[in-house]
């Protein structure tokens, strides 16, 4: 949105995707996906989450290298740019070791991304102020007994360093995950109780349980 109001971008548009939006099982499905998606990001920011993986093969795929098709694509589109196609502006993320090991594999690549950020992991906080502000998005809201400190505090039990850096924001995510699927089976469970159940409700149990289960 901030690129937007400066002018750099056209439309306010953001669009994540990953390999599996990108491949298909033969080279001409995977043009055609990643014509597609670059279409659908066209104006906007078109953001490649875990891109090293499109230098992996899959047995699924027919097409040796289909991440290659889809590489080539990708560098089709901001080569054009220039030309006025109002192309995405596209940012490959992912882990730094294997984003360099990637890059340095695919120099034509490397030499359209010349800019690389990384960015430190979250921390337990801002992990629990993430969650936070997703159960909100959602539509959804916390139990008056559970606080950002609480759930920092949780996670810092339950995780370790390596695992919390191997899913980093997705901590957060698959931790909401967790705790919707919790709020669905009181809602089944409350059918057969005559209970009251608040469907948008997060409780601190329901936390608890979704942290076991993410072990």
């Amino acid at each position: 949105k901030v690129y937007h109001e400066l002018g750099i971008l056209r439309k306010p548009k953001f669009l994540e995707v990953e390999r599996m939006d990108l491949i298909a099982a033969d080279q001409r499905g995977t043009i055609a996906k990643t014509r597609e998606v670059l279409e659908e990001a066209r104006g906007g920011i078109l953001f490649i989450d875990e891109a090293y993986t499109l230098g992996m093969t899959s047995k699924r795929s027919r097409a040796e290298n289909a991440g290659n098709d889809a590489m080539t694509e990708i560098m089709r589109s901001i080569d054009t740019d220039e030309a006025g196609r109002d192309s995405p502006l596209v940012i490959m993320a992912g882990f730094p070791t294997e984003m360099n090991l990637f890059l340095a594999r695919h120099e034509e690549l490397r030499r359209r991304f010349d800019v690389t950020f990384e960015f430190p992991d979250y921390t337990c906080q801002e992990l629990a102020e993430i969650f936070v502000d997703l159960v909100h998005a959602k539509g959804f809201y916390l139990d008056e007994t559970v606080r950002v400190d609480y759930i920092a505090k949780l996670l810092l039990k339950q995780t370790d360093t390596f695992w919390r850096s191997e899913r980093n924001g997705r901590v957060s995510e698959l931790l909401l995950a967790g705790a919707r699927t919790e709020v669905r089976k009181r809602i089944r469970s409350s059918q057969f109780e005559e209970q009251e159940v608040d469907p948008q409700l997060i409780l601190r149990q329901d936390i608890e349980t979704a942290m076991e289960d993410l072990k």
